[in-house]
């Protein structure tokens, strides 16, 4: 498997290109900042996948200690994020969902396909993943 390292922002995300997914991967150390790293991170991931024409995007909060800020939650929720999305060439989105031992409140966790197929329209698929291997056999199976 080859990585490209695209951002890092110690204590917080990891970003890579994992060739193995053909995915941006986000891994998360914990989501909460009170300044602009988190949307740092994301937008460097955005910039890489139009620049690479990825198709893919992995979350991985699997670790993450802490939720997102309020802040951050308000941005990745607001229309100028999803149009970010929207305008990009992702096609599909895995979420590797907080651990139990994780400490977060993972309520959100149930919800999110369907929030994320109802913010990003029907060109795109998601799917909580147990881990990457279920993650490998979604994001790699063909179109249907």
């Amino acid at each position: 498997m080859k990585t490209d390292e695209i951002h890092t922002a110690h204590g917080l995300v990891e970003v890579t290109f994992n060739s193995d997914l053909d995915a941006v991967y986000l891994r998360w150390i914990s989501e909460y900042d009170e300044g602009t790293r988190v949307r740092d991170a994301v937008r460097a991931a955005l910039d890489y996948v139009r620049a690479n024409d990825v198709k893919h995007w992995v979350v991985d909060v699997s670790m993450s200690s802490h939720a997102l800020s309020n802040e951050d939650y308000e941005w990745v929720s607001s229309e100028d994020f999803r149009a970010s999305i929207r305008n990009s060439p992702l096609q599909k989105f895995v979420l590797l969902p907080p651990l139990p031992d994780s400490g977060q409140d993972d309520r959100w966790v149930k919800d999110w396909e369907q929030n994320t197929l109802a913010n990003f329209g029907d060109r795109v698929k998601a799917k909580v993943c147990d881990g990457l291997k279920d993650a490998r056999t979604f994001l790699l199976q063909e179109k249907e």
